[in-house]
């Protein structure tokens, strides 16, 4: 089946770059995070791999994982803004990706003939958008130090 082959492989993408983030990741709660996104894209592709019905593709709740690492790290004190420009590259990368995945899921789930195969992916569809809501969310968290020096509001600014 060709979708089902397409599908397992953009979500063993996905996982590889959620491990290379973890691996690059400064902070052990982002590191964690990361590596909960990851084990999510490979449970994805067993399920695709085995057609099964779609249970538990969300997993642990991601959201929650996130939340409760931004207030740990908020009310430790802790500086976990990563100027490292390969963590937010690979961040990006994972943002397009689930885009990409999303939309992947949305057309063929859409076109499918098969019942089964048409949960799976809009189920899938619907895992996506979240994962790409958190990671949008990082993106953000760790790109702020970039903002803040480049914000016109902290610096004289040429006139356009």
């Amino acid at each position: 089946m060709g979708v089902i082959d397409d599908a397992v492989r953009l979500e063993e993408k996905a996982e590889k770059n959620y491990r290379q983030a973890a691996d690059r990741a400064q902070n052990q709660s982002a590191t964690k995070l990361l590596v909960l996104l990851a084990d999510a894209e490979a449970s994805h592709a067993i399920a695709l791999r085995h057609l099964d019905a779609a249970k538990d593709l969300k997993g642990p709740d991601l959201v929650a994982a996130a939340s409760a690492w931004v207030r740990g790290v908020v009310e430790g004190g802790a500086n976990t803004l990563s100027r490292d420009g390969g963590l937010l590259d690979l961040l990006r990368r994972a943002m397009d990706l689930e885009r990409q995945t999303e939309a992947f899921y949305r057309e063929h789930a859409e076109g499918a003939d098969d019942a089964r195969v048409a949960r799976l992916l809009g189920e899938l569809m619907q895992v996506e958008q979240s994962h790409y809501a958190l990671v949008s969310s990082l993106v953000e968290y760790y790109n702020r130090p970039n903002e803040w020096v480049e914000s016109a509001e902290f610096g004289l600014r040429p006139d356009y």
